[in-house]
């Protein structure tokens, strides 16, 4: 074709009487659908919308992690056992939702090389490949530190025991090293690539061996401890509410006053403490194994849209059809795509893990404890001389 309508480009590589092209699965007749294709495939704005939003959301995320991280990092008595799970949980996932910040305002910038054209990748985009390596990391760290709280939970409830209390060496070398191995081998075998939404994660090629599969490594054992972990809480409950009713009944018409089981009373004081950090846990396993089944069900679609051109080719016939538009087009290739609806719930999902965290966490005890250390700072500067505390300095809730 010597002219290209709109939205297409035109192919710089196209000469009369040749094949070539700049990219064979996004180029025909020597025009191009424009990056990121997505925008097109879809109806009329619903991808630029809708990942605007999980934009927005995964943005919220990164600023309340970063919150909670500044405040594990600052406040006293918040660098120790069982608070530093918290504190490195939070950088995780200030890590794995701070890469929206490479996409604010400009997500073609991350989507695209600089043609226009072809997807961005780490050969032709620089932003891309480092986004993705953020990514890769946060993700795998953000699993392994809420796998350390699950297994901090099922040994101080289960077995009574602090054992995690001096591992931190163990568990910074785990946490951080493995994320920084996968992410290493990621890079060196330029496997970071733009897929789909506004980010860049490991290429479908290599996607399930490298990323997926390693994560149900330690999902799915982590899954089953928590398992564990509530039917015996169940099963103690259980059992010490019908040696309470037994106690009651041989009693002689008055409630005998019998003291708890020491395990019973063990285990309600493990889960009124750690309640959100098991809260917390669940979300996250029920994101990363929502986020995995749509990949493997839907993402192979995406794969076999690349392989097969003839739906391409029907696609544009459409667009290029005089009186047709993206909205009737759109029918026309979305056998082909995941819905639409299914990939904005699994990015929702994704974008949220920081807003949990920060409901979990930020509780009204963190306010009073900068609150105590904004007056205590204000007194040295001698901001108030030696005078006497009266209510909240900072803010109440």
């Amino acid at each position: 074709m010597q002219e290209c309508p709109s939205p297409f480009l035109k192919d710089p590589l196209a000469k009369q009487g040749s094949n070539d092209t700049l990219d064979p699965h996004y180029c025909q007749f020597g025009c191009c659908i424009p990056c990121p294709a997505q925008n097109l495939f879809y109806k009329e704005n619903w991808a630029t919308r809708g990942f605007l939003a999980t934009d927005i959301l995964r943005f919220i995320s990164a600023i309340l992690s970063f919150v909670l991280v500044i405040s594990y990092l600052i406040l006293p008595d918040k660098r120790r056992h069982p608070s530093l799970l918290i504190l490195n949980l939070s950088i995780a996932i200030f890590l794995f939702s701070m890469g929206v910040f490479f996409s604010v305002g400009n997500p073609k910038r991350l989507q695209c090389a600089a043609n226009g054209i072809s997807t961005g990748e780490m050969g032709n985009n620089t932003l891309c490949a480092a986004q993705g390596a953020i990514l890769i990391f946060g993700s795998f760290a953000t699993v392994l530190w809420c796998s350390a709280l699950i297994l901090n939970l099922h040994v101080h409830t289960v077995w009574n025991s602090n054992f995690f209390t001096n591992r931190y060496v163990l568990l910074n070398i785990i946490c951080w090293g493995i994320p920084t191995t996968i992410m290493s081998i990621a890079l060196g075998l330029h496997a970071i690539k733009f897929e789909f939404a506004n980010l860049c994660l490991v290429s479908m090629k290599y996607i399930f061996p490298m990323f997926f599969y390693p994560l149900a490594a330690v999902v799915c054992p982590s899954f089953i401890i928590h398992i564990g972990t509530f039917f015996y809480i169940a099963k103690i409950a259980v059992r010490e509410g019908l040696e309470s009713d037994m106690t009651q009944s041989l009693s002689t018409g008055t409630i005998t006053d019998r003291p708890p089981g020491v395990s019973r009373k063990h285990v309600i004081v493990a889960v009124k403490i750690q309640w959100r950090a098991l809260l917390l846990a669940i979300i996250a396993i029920v994101t990363v194994l929502f986020y995995w089944l749509f990949y493997m069900t839907q993402m192979s679609r995406m794969t076999d849209l690349q392989n097969n051109p003839r739906v391409t080719l029907d696609w544009i016939q459409c667009m290029l059809t005089p009186g047709k538009t993206q909205n009737m087009c759109a029918a026309v290739i979305s056998p082909h795509l995941p819905p639409f609806s299914l990939i904005i719930v699994a990015e929702v999902l994704v974008s949220t893990i920081g807003i949990w965290l920060f409901i979990m966490f930020g509780k009204r005890s963190l306010w009073r404890e900068w609150n105590d250390l904004i007056y205590d700072l204000r007194i040295k500067m001698g901001g108030r001389g030696g005078a006497e505390k009266h209510g909240e300095q900072f803010f109440a809730l």
